[in-house]
């Protein structure tokens, strides 16, 4: 008899117990994590194109995974414009670091990261260089990552895309705008033209405060090169390929990656026919997830979306994939889970399989595409 109750007790103690760790478990799983984000952006002046895009990516992206696209997973964004310098760039830190944010994405600029990742690296934030092309970005430290492909990666695969392409050209002109993107690219550049044959005639420097591009567009038709190629920020970019265009230049341009925008093909109108960039992310790809996402950001947004604006919504995914798998939101855990997205443990994103290198620089496929007709079109190299 008593040993009927006993195990009757026993048996019951053992089924609360059951039912309480099922409770637990389902109170665990309804706890999402949150993360809490700085961006940093350059939401005015000369470059403001490349931030203003990065935003509507960042905050599409965190519209969808706070309405459940992560499971478990929520992230709250606050977005600061680092005007474009490091000072402002600074001040933004400065912001994020009193918050307690859980990363940082940007700032926008490579030769502003530069300047204050070392910053966050002391802090022991993690760091996101969301379109941060230039060398030395991950260099600062183990708690800067750049998702962003460099130009390392991208400008060899443009300039041997076009080397094997019909065009076949044997001769260029490199115009180097007077920004530190431009000084830093250069010798990019120089390196994929010897890499596949194509002399370099000549390097025309852009002298800092240009405003008539005539006599550069002069110089460069009378070099009469079988392509040309340009690496400058839109300020000097977009009159650069006016002034071309004026003086009857119609050979192909190779640009870096700040030609990667709608807002250079809207400021050169038909100038920009002829572009040749290499990007992580096309307009031009008729992938069905593409297609669909390109659909929901025009009607979000009422424009179409650039490389900017799909990597920055992309990279934002990466982050709420590494917080997931991490189950807390700390900066530790942050920067731990961020360097596991390696090797094969990759994580699917719009713009294909995405991990980081030993470096912690982000490796997706790379696409090459041109401006015809005033609108990105894939580039045949074949």
């Amino acid at each position: 008899m008593h040993r009927t109750r006993l195990i009757l007790r026993l048996s019951a103690l053992t089924a609360a117990l059951l039912a309480l760790g099922a409770l637990a478990g389902t109170a665990a799983a309804q706890r999402a994590v949150t993360v809490n984000v700085g961006a940093a952006l350059t939401l005015t002046g000369t470059n403001q194109a490349y931030g203003l895009s990065s935003r509507r990516g960042i905050d599409m992206a965190a519209k969808e995974i706070n309405a459940g696209a992560i499971r478990g997973v929520k992230i709250n964004v606050k977005t600061v414009d680092d005007l474009g310098t490091p000072q402002g760039a600074a001040a933004a830190f400065g912001i994020f670091f009193r918050d307690g944010v859980t990363a940082i994405m940007g700032p926008t600029l490579s030769s502003v990261a530069l300047t204050v990742d070392h910053f966050a690296q002391g802090a022991r934030i993690p760091v996101l260089g969301i379109s941060n092309t230039q060398p030395g970005i991950t260099e600062i430290g183990t708690f800067i990552f750049r998702p962003a492909l460099t130009e390392n990666v991208v400008l060899p695969d443009v300039v041997k895309a076009v080397a094997t392409s019909p065009l076949a050209p044997k001769t260029t002109v490199l115009i180097q705008g007077s920004d530190e993107f431009a000084v830093a690219t250069a010798p990019i550049f120089a390196g994929a033209f010897e890499a596949n044959q194509i002399a370099l005639a000549k390097t025309i420097v852009v002298p800092p405060g240009t405003t008539d591009f005539t006599a550069i567009a002069a110089e460069v038709k009378a070099a009469d090169p079988d392509i040309v190629s340009i690496t400058a920020l839109p300020a000097e970019g977009i009159p650069l390929l006016k002034a071309l265009r004026a003086a009857g230049v119609r050979k192909k341009v190779i640009g870096s990656n700040a030609f990667n925008t709608q807002e250079i093909i809207k400021g050169a109108g038909p100038a920009a026919n002829g572009l040749i960039v290499g990007t992580p992310w096309t307009i031009a790809d008729t992938s069905e997830r593409n297609v669909e996402w390109v659909k929901a950001f025009k009607k979000e947004y009422k424009r179409t979306p650039d490389q900017f604006a799909a990597t920055a919504y992309a990279y934002t995914y990466v982050v709420a994939q590494a917080a997931r798998s991490g189950g807390a939101a700390s900066q530790a855990a942050m920067q731990t889970k961020l360097a596991a997205i390696t090797g094969t443990n990759g994580v699917p994103t719009l713009l294909g399989k995405f991990r980081f290198d030993a470096n912690r620089n982000g490796i997706t496929p790379v696409r090459v595409q041109q401006v015809l007709g005033g609108r990105f079109t894939l580039f045949e190299s074949e």
